[in-house]
């Protein structure tokens, strides 16, 4: 099993037994997010990338995203690639019916 922190500092990686930490280097922009669920939305979708997101994985996110604050959902969205912000902003569409 990989544990993989975000973190604005340097990139590493640390054994502890038979386990590895790496720890992935990312820009504060992406740390902002209030949101728990938010900020792994956010890098979920960057780590698999817009072309390949199947439609099977964003209602995943989206069902997670339905758990988030409204305004922790927008504080996120608002933080997020233009792309990335279509695909939240469909769980703040739900919330808001």
């Amino acid at each position: 099993m990989k544990i993989v922190p975000l973190t604005d500092g340097s990139p590493r990686e640390i054994k502890v037994g038979r386990r590895t930490i790496k720890f992935k280097k990312v820009s504060p922009k992406n740390l902002l997010a209030k949101g728990k669920v938010s900020r792994l939305a956010i890098q979920a979708l960057k780590e698999l990338g817009k072309e390949n997101i199947s439609e099977h994985e964003e209602k995943m996110i989206l069902k997670m995203l339905h758990t988030e604050d409204k305004a922790t959902l927008k504080q996120g969205i608002a933080l997020a690639p233009v792309w990335i912000q279509k695909i939240m902003s469909k769980a703040l569409h739900d919330v808001e019916k």
